[in-house]
């Protein structure tokens, strides 16, 4: 069985984020004042980092850390994404109603 774990989840956020500012592995570790075998192994090796560690990376990626732990967009596709924008721009009262009509829905489809 193949262990996923918040470790390899934030390796492989790292490697996304920093592939999608166009950085590569060097200018990252410049930027974070890392050594590169280290930044490889982070993103490779799902090493384990400390927390000051993980804030020289977010700042050297210039995202915030709500950007950066958002999982959910890193795989979810434009679609799912834009409905969720669309969904979180309602109103409180129609969310809620929108939210409970689904979860209504996913219920029957479990029976």
């Amino acid at each position: 069985m193949n262990k996923y774990t918040l470790q390899k989840h934030i390796s492989l956020r790292i490697r996304h984020l920093r592939k999608q500012k166009k950085m590569t592995q060097w200018e990252l570790s410049e930027k974070a004042n890392l050594g590169i075998n280290y930044i490889y192994n982070i993103e490779n090796k799902n090493l384990n980092i400390k927390l000051e560690t993980l804030e020289k990376i977010i700042i050297a990626l210039e995202v915030t850390e709500a950007e950066f732990f958002n999982f959910f967009n890193q795989e979810a596709d434009f679609e799912t994404s834009k409905t969720f924008e669309l969904i979180s721009e309602l109103p409180i009262s129609k969310r809620k109603k929108l939210l409970d009509a689904i979860n209504l829905i996913l219920e029957t489809l479990e029976e």
